[in-house]
């Protein structure tokens, strides 16, 4: 589930970033070359006929067509000629960063010193490992 998730963020990525294109120009001209090798009989007629630009395929016009389409282009001048801002969040509150507050310590009502009345064990007991 979580490799299924991965591969499907990777290509909505490939895709908001105009990566299809090349993949579909990449297996086009692959295609290509493959073709016309096996027509032509030669490699370099096939390369030089690939990348002339006059022997188009389908995926080549395909890849054009999706190359030159019209983005969704969110700052588009609206029939007024201003600027439509798309923003998530228009108005946020604003955060104040203060320094903190002094300490207040409490202080009890009744607070007095409070003598010992035994004296501590000289030497201190040892930890018993039981």
């Amino acid at each position: 589930m979580f490799a299924a998730a991965r591969w499907i963020m990777v290509l909505g990525l490939m895709v908001s970033i105009g990566l299809h294109t090349v993949v579909i120009q990449s297996t086009a001209w692959a295609g290509m070359l493959i073709t016309y090798s096996m027509q032509k009989g030669s490699v370099v007629q096939a390369v030089a006929e690939t990348f002339d630009g006059e022997h188009p395929c389908p995926l080549c016009q395909l890849a054009k067509k999706t190359e030159n389409a019209p983005a969704d282009d969110k700052q588009a001048p609206n029939a007024d000629g201003k600027i439509k801002q798309h923003l998530i969040a228009a108005t946020v509150a604003a955060i104040v960063i203060s320094r903190p507050p002094p300490h207040v310590y409490p202080v009890r009502a009744k607070a007095r010193l409070r003598a010992l009345t035994h004296t501590p064990d000289t030497p201190p007991p040892r930890r018993s490992l039981a």
